[in-house]
This record gives structure tokens, C-alpha cells and sequence, in this order.
């Protein structure tokens, strides 16, 4: 019978505060589901690139000779002996330019290489002396049918087979070894058993468990080795590259460690803004529940139990905007992932899904709301229930520091004198709120900013795409934020409003009055976000060392507290109705 009457009670709990419960599910909803989805970029990029790099055999050291007629014997038996025989594939290349475009031609055995193993998209290897097969289309190479006729130099070729180099991972702009400043228009390959000589070596080291193309151990290693060559072959014989000298590769591995230190940087600011409102939401509730928890006092329900209820309110909200997060975050990250396919000749995107950073932010998310909501019922189930029936005694009125400054203050009217003593005198209620917005707004002006800094450079659509992301999360994150502050300020106040519709005052002039407040806390939170905005995005800037100051926009800062000025005029404009259907005889009852 208790616990029928328990789970009735936990039920009109969530009934009486549905919109309450809401606002918890599309605050963690956006905070949780963009912290797993930015969170998990460089780690996918990282699986993805060096899963197709383990099934290619790419390479780890590419030696290439400067002297015009390649490697010695006695040059390739030196390579061979340090990196082992079967660790090691010769090749022949060159490149020539024709009408003001270059192009390159790999010779080798195509069919029995092991080492960068070539993708057949299309067709065929050669078989015949006068086939070859093409590099795949790009923004910078044309696209070559199966059957079509090429001449290079002179000879005339078919085209048996596209394939894809995994050494040429960019779209566009992969530069000439042999033409300074010029770019490749397309890169040819032809079978052959027997080189004319052999100016490219291919190299594994024996070692091969050691490839990771992020891991600090392998970069280590690898420019270890690359120094002993040059010393070994001299450096005016031989020019010894691997990942971290080719473009493609190593932009790919540096933007993808950008997002990861971005993504650290937000994923703090998203946190507190998170608790915070989480906090102050859980903060209102009880304050709004005191004469519920009295008559649970009364009708022999333990402190405990009533406290597990509260605790149990706010840790659905969290689990159901957690779970709903979950595919909001897998569904960024593979717009991100994307974003990176648009420059960039990337595999699929790897299967299964990463839960990393998803349940670190949900986790602390969780413990830490559940805790002070826990920390905060203890405080308000104490006292007897004849205390907790009697509301609140009103905070004592006091003179305000703009009221010891009479040329001001004297020349204000009644209405800004009571909005600007209301402002300053709950001053818990005006720390919440305005520190909220602050909040917003910093990571409103962050996005702004990254995506300023985006477009003033080539080839940063990763972080563009990041920047809209953090500006659309934030923006929503933002709008959520005031909506509720504004909501929990007007529930705050349903006495005061019911008292100046008693006394006359108009639907325009009660909510104008509500409105006053709400738009004065809302600018001075916008107006200091804006430098602490620009202090925050100077510490990311200088943890991803992309982008300065003078990158951004004027507009910026403007359009920021803009921005958070507009989502409080809408919340306000949503909770009108609120306003002014309050029941003035339920607000103003005696409750003693």
C-alpha cells in the first residue's frame, strides 16, 4: 500500500513538472550528445586512417635518389641489408610536364607489390606492354574510362584499370617532386618486370607492430631512422621522407589533433554550463516542493525516501537526454568525418561506435547533478512540516548601492526603481542567471570566432565544420539556457505578478515589469561574455596554435550578444501566456 502510494506520488511529481523534466532532456541532450560526438573525431580518424594504412602496407620510410641515374647496387644492398629484402620494393618513377601540366609515371610490378598496395576502383592491372592504369578523379585530375587512350610522351596507352594510391591522399594540390611550386594533373602507372633503374625504394621497418600514425613511439622511431640514412647515404644522394613529410598524410593526422584539443576546450565549457543550469533547475523545484515534502513528513514518509524521489526526477531527465544524445553525437560525428572526405581521400567511416568521451561527459554529468541534488534535499527536508508549509519569509528590504548615488537615482521612475532594486537585491538569482548566459555567450562568440578563422584559410574545412557545429550546439545550448533561467524566474515571482494584477496593472505592464528584469540580467551576462569569450577563444587558439585575435570579424562581436538578446526576447515571448494566466487567487492564498 506504501509503496503504491510512493510510486503515485514519484508519478504526479513528473506530471507537475513536465516542462521542468523537458528542459532537463534537451539541456543534457545537446551538452552530452555534442561533447560525444566532437569528443570522438580524432580518436575515429585515427582508427580509420591506420586501419586502410595496415591494409595497404603503406610504407614507413620512401628513399629517393637525387642522382640522375638512381640508386647504386651497392646503395640498394645497404638499404636492404638494414630493413631486410622481403621489407623492400623498388620502383622506377618519373615526371614530365607537357602544355604547362605535370604529370607522373610509376614503373614497377604492379600485380606482386606488397608494399602501398594500389586500390583497383575500376577494371583491371596491365597485362600488355601498352596498358596502364590511372590515379582516380580528384578536384585537380581528370576522370580516365576504362578503354580510353592516353599518350605520355609520345606513346600511345590504354587504360585498363583505375586504382588509388594511398600515398596521395589529398584531392587536390599534391605537389611535383621534380617542378618547384607546380601540382600534379595525374599520375599513370605501368607494369613492368624489369626497371630501367630503380630511383625509388620503398621501405617496412622490421618491426611493424610499432605503426601507429599518431603514436609518439612510432614518430620517434621514424625520424630516428630517417637521420641515420641521411648519414648512412649522405643527403646529397638520397632524400628519405615518410608520414610526417608526406602533405596528405600528416595534414590529416594535424587536423584531426586540432579538433582533439578543441574538443577539450569546449567539453570543460560545456560541462559547467551544464551543471549549473542543471543545478539551478533542481535548485527551483524544491524551493517549489516544500509544502509537498511537509505533507510527506506528515503522512510518515522518511527523509530518505522523499530525497530518492527528487534524486530520482532528475536522474531520468539525465538518462533520457543522455540516451537521446548518444545517436545526436554519433550523427555529428559523422557529418565532421565528412567534412574531412570533401579534401581528403578517406576510407569508410570505421564501423561500430566509440563511447569514450560520451560516457565521461555523462558520467560526470550524472554524479555530479545527482549529488547536489541529493546535497540540496537534505537542506530541504529539514525542519518540521509545519516550517516547510509556511513560505518563505521575503528577503528584508535594504537600500541598494545605486540608491546611495541620489543625482541617479532620483531621476529614475517608479518602474526602473523596482526592476533595479528586484536586479540587485536577490542577488542568488541574479549570479545564476547572469553567470549562465556568460557562459553561453563565451561559447557562442568561441564558434563565431573559430569559424572567422576558418575562412580566412585554405584547406581548414575541418575546422569549419567544427565551428558551425560548435556555433549551432552552442546557439541551441544557449537558447535552452535562457528559456530556462526566464522560466524559473517567472515561477519565482507568481505572488509578485498576482499582487500587480490585483492592483490593477495591465497584461502589458505586468509582464513589462517581468520583462525589465529578464532583459537587463540577460545584456550585462552577453556584454561580459564577450571579453571572457575573447580570453577563452585565445587560450584555444593557443592550444591548437590555429587562428589569432585579429582574425576575427567586427561583426562577431556584435552579432554575439545580439544573438543571446534574441533567444531572451523569444523565451519571454513563449512564457507570456505563463505571465498572464497566473491565478491570482492560488498565488495569494494564506498558506498559515
Amino acid at each position: 500500500m506504501v509503496m503504491k502510494a510512493g510510486a503515485k506520488t514519484t508519478i504526479r511529481l513528473f506530471k507537475r513538472h513536465v516542462v521542468r523534466l523537458i528542459t532537463i532532456i534537451a539541456i543534457i541532450l545537446v551538452s552530452v550528445g555534442f561533447m560525444a560526438g566532437i569528443g570522438e573525431v580524432e580518436k575515429t580518424m585515427r582508427l580509420a586512417v591506420n586501419e586502410r594504412y595496415i591494409d595497404s602496407n603503406l610504407s614507413d620510410v620512401y628513399l629517393k635518389s637525387t642522382n640522375p641515374y638512381g640508386f647504386t647496387q651497392e646503395e640498394i644492398s645497404q638499404i636492404e641489408q638494414r630493413f631486410g629484402a622481403d621489407n623492400t620494393e623498388k620502383s622506377f618513377s618519373y615526371e614530365y610536364e607537357e602544355d604547362g601540366e605535370v604529370f607522373r609515371v610509376y614503373s614497377y610490378d604492379l600485380q606482386a607489390s606488397l608494399i602501398n598496395k594500389l586500390e583497383l576502383l575500376e577494371g583491371r592491372f596491365p597485362i600488355a606492354v601498352d596498358e596502364i592504369v590511372a590515379e582516380r578523379e580528384t578536384e585537380l585530375f581528370p576522370r580516365y574510362d576504362v578503354g580510353e587512350k592516353v599518350t605520355l610522351q609520345g606513346k600511345t596507352y590504354t587504360v585498363c584499370g583505375i586504382v588509388e594510391n594511398p600515398l596521395l591522399s589529398l584531392k587536390k594540390d599534391e605537389r611535383s617532386f621534380m617542378f618547384s611550386n607546380a601540382y600534379l594533373r595525374n599520375v599513370f602507372y605501368i607494369q613492368t618486370d624489369n626497371l630501367p633503374m630503380v630511383n625509388d625504394i620503398h621501405t617496412l621497418l622490421k618491426n611493424r607492430d610499432l605503426f601507429d600514425a599518431y603514436n609518439a613511439e612510432y614518430e620517434t622511431e621514424i625520424r630516428e631512422m630517417k637521420a641515420e640514412l641521411e648519414t648512412e647515404l649522405g643527403k646529397e644522394n638520397v632524400i628519405v621522407l615518410s608520414l610526417y613529410e608526406n602533405a596528405g598524410l600528416y595534414s590529416i593526422v594535424a587536423y584531426a589533433e586540432k579538433v582533439g584539443l578543441i574538443a577539450v576546450a569546449f567539453v570543460v565549457f560545456f560541462l559547467l554550463v551544464t551543471l549549473l543550469v542543471v543545478y539551478s533547475t533542481m535548485s527551483r523545484l524544491f524551493e517549489e516542493e516544500r509544502s509537498q515534502i511537509a505533507c510527506q513528513k506528515t503522512l510518515g514518509y522518511g527523509d530518505k525516501q522523499t530525497i530518492a524521489r527528487y534524486v530520482f526526477f532528475v536522474a531520468v531527465g539525465i538518462l533520457i537526454g543522455g540516451a537521446l544524445a548518444l545517436p545526436v553525437g554519433y550523427g555529428m560525428l559523422r557529418v565532421i568525418y565528412f567534412a574531412f572526405t570533401s579534401h581528403y581521400s578517406m576510407p569508410a567511416f570505421p564501423s561500430g561506435i566509440r563511447f569514450g568521451y560520451y560516457l565521461f561527459s555523462f558520467a560526470v554529468i550524472f554524479v555530479f547533478n545527482t549529488l547536489l541534488a541529493f546535497i540540496r534535499g537534505i537542506r530541504n527536508v529539514k525542519g518540521s512540516p509545519a516550517l516547510l508549509l509556511t513560505p518563505k519569509a521575503p528577503k528584508s528590504g535594504k537600500k541598494v548601492l545605486l540608491e546611495r548615488i541620489p543625482l541617479l537615482w532620483n531621476r529614475l521612475s517608479f518602474k526602473y526603481k523596482s526592476t533595479l532594486r528586484n536586479v540587485l537585491l536577490f542577488k542568488s538569482r541574479f549570479f545564476m542567471t547572469v553567470v549562465s548566459v556568460i557562459g553561453s555567450t563565451v561559447l557562442v562568440f568561441a564558434g563565431m570566432g573559430l569559424l572567422d578563422c576558418a575562412r580566412l584559410r585554405e584547406n581548414a574545412f575541418a575546422i569549419s565544420a567544427v565551428a558551425i557545429l560548435v556555433l549551432v550546439f552552442s546557439a541551441v545550448l544557449c537558447a535552452l539556457v535562457v528559456y530556462n533561467l526566464t522560466n524559473i524566474n517567472v515561477s519565482e515571482r507568481k505572488r509578485e505578478i498576482a499582487t500587480l494584477m490585483v492592483l490593477g496593472y495591465h497584461d502589458k505592464e505586468v509582464t513589462g515589469y517581468i520583462y525589465r528584469e529578464i532583459y537587463i540580467m540577460s545584456l550585462i551576462g552577453a556584454l561580459l561574455g564577450v571579453p571572457l569569450g575573447v580570453a577563452f577563444l585565445d587560450i584555444v587558439f593557443g592550444l591548437i596554435d590555429f587562428g589569432t585575435l585579429s582574425d576575427i570579424n567586427w561583426w562577431t562581436y556584435v552579432l554575439t550578444p545580439l544573438l543571446t538578446m534574441s533567444f531572451s526576447f523569444i523565451s519571454t515571448r513563449l512564457l507570456r501566456k505563463k505571465i498572464v494566466k497566473t491565478d491570482m487567487n492560488a498565488s495569494l492564498k494564506s498558506l498559515e
